[in-house]
């Protein structure tokens, strides 16, 4: 159930993502980014071992898990969208959250989830 609805689910957290950019709320942004990829690679994973992972929101984690090899411009984004979608998280975070994270910073966050995203779709075989 997670291989489907995880990986239908992630597309729909990108288009939230996308959605919020319009409105200038950037730090849910970034989260929904963040949710995106978690959610992909737990359905690349359930697919993968038949079961669902652990609990953790950790992208690089579940990229180990997963032993994949993402092209190092892809590895180095998401290490970025890992730590700021996870700090993120948390209320006391959201003063710096938006100064720190610009229109500009987070359509390019949006970019690079994208490419992510497809990147790891391609290795589904539910595509």
């Amino acid at each position: 159930m997670i291989r489907v609805n995880g990986l239908k689910q992630a597309q729909y957290d990108l288009g939230t993502a996308e959605s919020l950019l319009t409105t200038g709320r950037n730090p849910p942004v970034i989260f929904f980014c963040h949710l995106a990829i978690e959610k992909t690679l737990k359905g690349l994973y359930a697919e993968k071992f038949d079961e669902s992972p652990e609990k953790t929101h950790s992208l690089v984690y579940l990229v180990e898990l997963l032993e994949l090899e993402l092209p190092q411009n892809l590895m180095e984004a998401l290490f970025v969208i890992n730590r700021i979608g996870i700090t993120g998280r948390y209320p006391h975070n959201l003063q710096k959250s938006l100064e720190q994270y610009t229109p500009a910073k987070t359509e390019k966050i949006i970019f690079q989830t994208k490419e992510i995203l497809t990147w790891l779709m391609q290795r589904s075989s539910k595509r």
